[in-house]
């Protein structure tokens, strides 16, 4: 019920909240405002909620959890509609109704009369239980991906080093979008890297937003390359140029993952000169050697391949997981 509370929220790594209160009508929005992904589902103190209603919210729940968010789910005082809440997912993911009740004994986030106790039933009974394996709430990857985004984190702060070297403070995403016409190719750190921070920083909608921009984007870059066919590289790219293709990600010339934008994106700012040249290089070498070391760790094996990049519009899409199939695939052939 605090800025500071909210803060303190972000501190623990809190991504996106579930509000349950229906008797704050603009907590919700608050909460938005400082930058959570927020799902409401106003319930008043002591009732239940609607089962179309229950039912997207825990799909919102499910989604979340699964892309890797923090989940902060809360009443006005994380009882009785906070635990009927998180029974209702527990017994979603087939916990089943005993094995609940032993998770939440401890929490005083527990349903605290009838009819919720009667709602979690019902969900209960519907839901049944998992028995083909240990039911769990969370997916586990099996490869730590840490050391190579500290790796990869701490080449991007080197370069918006140089960058806040130069004259001219604008930057691609920010002060322009001049390189948001072209198509850029991206390492598979790089992929990884922005499908966690897409994942755990846009919100849902921003989400389905740009995978939709990426169609419009996909199409048109297949009919340009069609009109394209047997030109030279300078036509296409003077016909590339003249449909202003946009980044999915940018929105009104704001890049919506500034923070973890590719290289490319930063190396456009730039000015080209030996030294730069030079840099950018060394960068490559860097992000290609970390791909390698990726691509080891994910499957056991090297790539037969130098370079691995996807292109942007694939990642932002999903598309790039499938190619990454291939690609494997082909290495082991």
């Amino acid at each position: 019920m605090s800025y500071d509370h909210l803060d303190s929220l972000k501190a623990a790594g809190v991504d996106a909240i579930m509000n349950l209160c229906a008797e704050y009508c603009d907590l919700h929005d608050i909460e938005s405002q400082q930058g959570f992904e927020v799902h409401y589902l106003p319930i008043e103190d002591e009732e239940t909620p609607q089962l179309q209603a229950l039912e997207a919210a825990l799909a919102w729940l499910d989604e979340s959890i699964y892309l890797g968010k923090k989940v902060y789910v809360h009443c006005r005082h994380g009882i009785g509609r906070t635990g009927t809440i998180i029974s209702a997912y527990l017994l979603r993911r087939g916990l089943g109704s005993k094995l609940v009740k032993q998770k939440i004994k401890k929490l005083r986030s527990q349903p605290a009369n009838f009819d919720q106790w009667w709602l979690v039933r019902k969900i209960g009974k519907k839901e049944g239980r998992l028995t083909i394996r240990e039911p769990s709430l969370e997916w586990k990857t099996l490869v730590d991906l840490r050391p190579f985004f500290a790796d990869h984190e701490a080449l991007l702060a080197e370069i918006d080093a140089r960058l806040q070297q130069q004259e001219d403070a604008s930057l691609c995403g920010q002060g322009h979008a001049a390189c948001c016409t072209s198509c850029v190719e991206i390492s598979l750190i790089e992929a990884a890297f922005l499908t966690h921070h897409l994942n755990r920083k846009l919100h849902s909608a921003q989400r389905l937003a740009a995978i939709d921009r990426c169609s419009e984007v996909t199409r048109t870059c297949r009919a340009l390359r069609k009109l394209s066919a047997g030109e030279p590289e300078e036509e296409f790219a003077r016909l590339y140029a003249q449909q202003s293709i946009i980044c999915p990600l940018s929105q009104e010339q704001l890049c919506l993952i500034f923070a973890s934008r590719p290289l490319d994106c930063r190396f456009f700012d730039l000015p080209d000169i030996q030294e730069n040249r030079d840099f950018i290089e060394n960068c490559r070498q860097r992000t290609e050697k970390s791909s390698q070391g990726l691509f080891l760790a994910l499957t056991g094996s090297f790539s037969n391949r130098k370079h691995i990049t996807f292109p942007l519009v694939d990642v932002v899409s999903g598309r790039f997981v499938q190619s990454f199939f291939h690609l494997l695939s082909g290495d082991l052939a």
